[in-house]
């Protein structure tokens, strides 16, 4: 059916959802409910008194799929839980994705709340996948109210130009463009904190193991010295003005994180802490924990409370009745909630903190009760404790990975050529010198900010080629060794494959970083066959600005599809495969006016035919640029007759892979490397070019 033309002038067409083709449902309860149906008890979807006749619904978990046709630009609708849901008793996530890809969420959306806009682009999307998760499947009566596509784009509105922290102690302003990154390692700092923010910093990239994790530091009323320790590390500085008293109930910024910054999964932590551990396992048990989970470690490391209640009456100063009056008429038990835990760090996927920072906002009472005692100035902690207890949220983390030296002691030594902290016993990962643990382990403060020059992550993309491997290894477990045939890994005969350290296969480390160490942006490959070269040519590009794989083969192989869906979507965006010969590819590259960094010719190896290529490719490649010959020793080659022209051009060939003695990792196919430049025109103008 045809939704009202809001915009006849212009003739646009708008369609509810409900008038398109429902492919898929699943719901928590009852059944999908369509055209204002509840889908359950004959009842209609009703929010704050309004019927909406098109309304989806769809008790969580839930998940609808219309079909699109690739006939809409724009998705818009509202998103809120029905009214027979009492007021707070459940909440839920709502997300939108179109083939695949998430193009809206709105996190913890409560029963009672008004209805939240939901906006997105899903210009040209075949698919549209409407998905809505909770933590409270009880009563969670989730309704999508009056989703409708429209033919034309959906206007972005602009960023608002800042955000007040969930707890309503700084002002935080927003980039322009939230920064992004599927991993976030997050910290606030005021005035007076620099050089412990320092030191901080300086044993995370030390010795967090997270050289792909984006680094912000939020910083409140911070000046020019934490800008210089923020740009010291390569970190993401975002300013903040103080909205109250600045002490450590400013720690709530990070609670709101996720609102901030565009990430998978956050570690947040103090500005106090060191890092002598690998930061790595935190992040994958966020990857191992359901959706929604926060991960923290109890306070003072051991089972100082009993329950959640207990904390509040004593280290908190509050009374029982306290969680009444912060949580309001929802109060489920979380006075009894056994995990309390110290918010120095803490981690968590997006959903999560969105939920969080949710949930927080709506206790209006909590940022008074926060101020309530000046004499006790991180009751912000318990509120972020009061949230995993109504949440049903925490899971407890190692202990290791906030050692508080304000209830705890280490024995702190440099052995091996790096810090080492023993605490029980154990290594500890990070130790956070809270409280009276602040002048503990003296000779440990000032190490990391005495380094003026730390190794920082500047300007790389991650490590693409594990990436790279991770796709490969389930390509091969699909298709088998034999789909190495025609690759760095064939054997000489062209029959099968041999890998010999099958753990980093070095010749496809080799290709990697002789392309990514030598600044490649766009490179050119002849004989594709399965895709392979090209897939590690682009691991080693995907990370620059502009990065491009153009690969040639006349023909179209089997299984090179398979392996490039495997790749992640930046490397698989720059592979550009050309069903054309090599030498007609290259040529027409000319003629387009192509360049290239670097050239792997590797279709046939007979000499007439690599001279021509590599004459072409001269043209192509800029001066200096790398030329790669493959398969120069292969059975039947006839490639080293073309080598020695190249080299009486005055090029200068470098055989590799050709050693007579240790252990061979390929089958004697050998790699030929030349510089594209002449040996006499080194201190000259002269690119190379055709001989």
């Amino acid at each position: 059916m045809t939704r009202l033309n809001i915009k006849a002038n212009r003739g646009t067409i708008e369609m509810y959802l409900d008038g398109l083709k429902l492919l898929n449902a699943q719901v928590g309860y009852g059944s999908a409910g369509l055209h204002g149906s509840l889908g359950y008890e004959d009842k209609q979807v009703t929010v704050r008194g309004t019927h909406y006749a098109h309304a989806l619904s769809a008790h969580a978990p839930s998940r609808l799929i219309f079909e699109l046709g690739h006939r809409f630009a724009g998705f818009h609708c509202h998103v809120a839980l029905n009214d027979d849901v009492p007021a707070g008793r459940a909440h839920a996530d709502f997300a939108l994705v179109a083939d695949g890809r998430q193009v809206a969420l709105e996190s913890y959306v409560r029963a009672g709340e008004p209805p939240r806009a939901m906006s997105a682009d899903i210009t040209g999307a075949e698919r549209l996948e409407m998905l809505v998760t909770t933590r409270t499947w009880e009563f969670c009566h989730a309704v999508w109210l009056d989703p409708y596509v429209t033919e034309t784009p959906v206007g972005h509105p602009a960023r608002p130009a800042s955000l007040l922290d969930c707890l309503g102690r700084a002002e935080i302003e927003l980039p322009a463009v939230a920064p992004r990154a599927a991993r976030c390692i997050a910290t606030v700092v005021s005035p007076g904190f620099e050089h412990l923010l320092d030191d901080m910093l300086g044993s995370l990239v030390a010795y967090g193991g997270c050289p792909d994790a984006l680094l912000v530091v939020f910083g409140v009323e911070a000046g020019d010295e934490c800008r210089r320790v923020a740009e010291k590390y390569g970190a993401t500085f975002i300013p903040c003005a103080k909205r109250a008293h600045i002490n450590s109930t400013v720690k709530s910024v990070l609670y709101t994180a996720a609102r901030v910054v565009d990430a998978s999964h956050f570690v947040c932590l103090d500005a106090d802490m060191l890092v002598l551990g690998d930061l790595r396992p935190v992040f994958g048990a966020l990857e191992a924990c359901t959706e929604g989970t926060i991960l923290a470690c109890r306070e003072a490391n051991g089972p100082a409370f009993s329950n959640l209640e207990q904390a509040l009456c004593s280290v908190y100063g509050g009374r029982a009745s306290d969680l009444a009056k912060l949580v309001g008429q929802n109060l489920d038990g979380e006075g009894a909630y056994p995990l309390v835990v110290n918010d120095g760090l803490f981690a968590a996927g997006k959903t999560a903190l969105l939920a969080l920072d949710g949930l927080i906002r709506g206790w209006p009472r909590a940022p008074a009760w926060v101020d309530e005692r000046h004499d006790i100035w991180w009751r912000n902690q318990f509120v972020f404790n009061l949230a995993l207890a109504h949440l049903r949220c925490g899971v407890e983390l190692d202990p290791v990975y906030n050692v508080q030296l304000n209830s705890q002691d280490v024995e702190l030594n440099y052995t091996d050529g790096r810090a080492r902290a023993l605490w029980r016993g154990r290594r500890a990962r990070v130790l956070h010198f809270n409280g009276l643990g602040r002048n503990k382990c003296a000779e440990s403060r000032g190490g990391f900010a005495r380094v003026a020059e730390p190794l920082v992550a500047r300007g790389g993309g991650g490590d693409n080629y594990a990436a790279f491997l991770e796709a490969l290894r389930a390509w091969i477990g699909r298709f088998g060794m034999g789909a190495l045939a025609w690759s760095f890994y064939g054997t000489t005969d062209a029959s099968g494959a041999r890998v010999g350290d099958s753990s980093t296969l070095p010749l496809f480390a080799m290709l990697h970083y002789l392309v990514r160490a030598n600044g490649c942006v766009r490179v050119l490959e002849t004989g594709t066959a399965r895709g392979v070269s090209a897939a590690c040519l682009a691991s080693a590009v995907a990370h620059r600005h502009g990065g491009r794989v153009v690969t040639f083969d006349p023909a179209d192989y089997p299984l090179r599809e398979e392996l490039w869906a495997a790749l992640p979507d930046e490397m698989r965006a720059c592979l550009d495969f050309r069903c054309t010969g090599s030498l007609e590819g290259m040529a027409a590259c000319i003629e387009a006016g192509e360049s290239f960094d670097a050239a792997l010719l590797d279709s046939l190896h007979e000499e007439e035919h690599v001279w021509a290529e590599f004459q072409l490719a001269s043209q192509l490649v800029c001066p200096g640029g790398l030329i790669l010959i493959h398969d120069v020793l292969t059975l039947n080659s006839t490639v080293e007759p073309a080598l020695r022209r190249i080299e009486a051009a005055g090029y200068g060939v470098t055989r590799l892979l050709t050693a007579e003695s240790g252990e061979a990792e390929d089958d004697r196919l050998g790699l030929a490397l030349i510089e594209n430049r002449r040996k006499n025109s080194v201190n000259g103008n002269s690119a190379g070019g055709e001989s």
